[in-house]
């Protein structure tokens, strides 16, 4: 049934990133366009019955519900929304008409659930004015059925002056009901519409402020690149001077803060730059099995650090040259493992790739990076990719970060056309998994071609 709504959406070219009043007022115009043609099917149906053949109330229906189709596909060209509600109110009017003046017999207290109906279309498409509106059309609907049965000179029904008195408290009763569903529905409409338009304002001040967040952190990124470049430039050119044993370790863990703080910068500024869609892809030949080396090997140190085994291999179905961006692939992949030897202790860390040519020509890049340390409950595993993010507390106290090491990663991922996700074990490891297709080059020849075409 959902794929249905949203097929029917997309042919009726209904943005779901719309305003959610534009989307609920579009939805209303088909959503009771489709609940008319339904209806009207049955009833064409039973009047064939009834009747024993074709009759002129066949096309009367006939017509209405092709002017409902051709209202629901102007849906796709124009949401001038007011119009829908002017059309759908005409044919509720029309079918109040037609039924009460059909033998003359006036006002048919069974009509009102079409006043019902005009009242809920006008309050949801259009709003509180067009609801007023409807009810001021109803009841002028209303007495001129009453009009029309007292001055009707024959009716085979009944005798008009006998039931005058009769038809005039069904106009009462009409026009009573008909103004307290107008007020009503005018009253809702218009604080659901307000709650909406409230609601969209909400949004859109917080995107601004998520904009003018994003792009403050981008700013100060860039701004904090030049002075630590500075920093770690002049602890080089002190390293390379004579130092005492104390000298050398201060050195030392000045280099080894200088390159964590630039990670984190880095992060934070590809983070602003996916938050804001501003990053690109490159699509060039390499070697993937050159390309694994390269990203493991910044980590080689940190795990001889801790005491844990850092492995990697790739399954012989993987092509050697492949086409994509080594540079993100590269960053993917880095996060991982930061994250997985950043929360193991013990054991070790894993990184294994998969896949080959698929029926496509593309090649379906499978990397998992595997570790033993701490794992994730399942309830953690929704938020683990929010940005700013981490299991609890404490961990970042422990183990510190920004929490935008996995954000990035599966926003990359994403933006490659792939996927990612995560398998883990509280005690035992995690496991997260990364899918990318990529392009296949079949020979180093192949390779150079398209490096000297490029």
């Amino acid at each position: 049934m959902i794929t249905m709504f949203r097929r029917t959406e997309a042919f009726l070219r209904i943005d779901p990133d719309s305003p959610k009043s534009a989307l609920m007022r579009a939805r209303a115009v088909y959503m009771m366009g489709l609940a008319f043609l339904a209806t009207q099917i049955i009833n064409l149906v039973s009047m064939y019955y009834s009747y024993g053949g074709f009759t002129v109330d066949h096309a009367i229906s006939i017509a209405a519900c092709l002017l409902v189709v051709a209202t629901i596909i102007l849906l796709r060209r124009t949401k001038k929304f007011q119009l829908f509600a002017v059309i759908y109110s005409v044919l509720i009017i029309a079918a109040t008409m037609s039924s009460a003046l059909n033998q003359n017999a006036g006002i048919n207290s069974a009509l009102i659930p079409f006043f019902i109906l005009g009242v809920v279309v006008n309050g949801f498409i259009c709003g509180w004015r067009a609801t007023i509106a409807f009810g001021v059309m109803t009841l002028a609907s209303v007495w001129f059925l009453y009009w029309v049965s007292m001055n009707y000179n024959y009716t085979p029904i009944f005798d008009v002056e006998k039931f005058g008195d009769r038809n005039f408290q069904r106009a009462m009763q009409a026009s009573l009901a008909t103004m307290l569903i107008t007020m009503v529905g005018a009253f809702f409409s218009k604080n659901m519409h307000e709650a909406f338009a409230d609601l969209e304002e909400g949004i859109r001040a917080a995107q601004a402020s998520d904009r003018a967040k994003t792009d403050f952190l981008s700013t100060m990124s860039h701004e904090l690149c030049t002075p630590m470049n500075g920093i770690i430039g002049m602890n080089e050119a002190l390293e390379d001077t004579e130092l005492d044993e104390e000298q050398r370790e201060i050195t030392t863990d000045i280099r080894e803060a200088g390159q964590e703080l630039q990670t984190i910068i880095g992060n934070v500024i590809l983070f602003s730059q996916l938050d804001a869609g501003r990053v690109s892809l490159d699509q060039s030949p390499f070697d993937i099995r050159t390309e694994l080396r390269n990203m493991v090997l910044p980590f080689a140190a940190r795990t001889r650090k801790k005491g844990l085994a850092l492995s990697a291999r790739v399954a012989a179905t993987v092509p050697q040259f492949v086409i994509g961006d080594n540079v993100r692939t590269a960053q993917i992949i880095g996060a991982l493992l930061d994250n997985a030897i950043k929360f193991t202790d013990k054991g070790a860390v894993e990184i294994s790739v998969k896949g080959g040519p698929d029926e496509t020509g593309m090649t379906q890049l499978i990397f998992a990076v595997t570790d033993t340390g701490i794992g994730i409950a399942t309830e953690g595993n929704e938020r683990i990719f929010d940005r700013f993010t981490q299991k609890d507390g404490s961990i970042n106290r422990r183990h510190g970060g920004t929490g935008l090491g996995l954000t990035i990663a599966q926003g990359l991922t994403e933006l490659m056309g792939g996927d990612l996700t995560v398998e883990s074990e509280v005690g035992v490891g995690t496991s997260f998994k990364v899918r990318l297709p990529v392009g296949t080059a079949k020979t180093q020849s192949h390779q150079m071609q398209m490096k000297d075409a490029a």
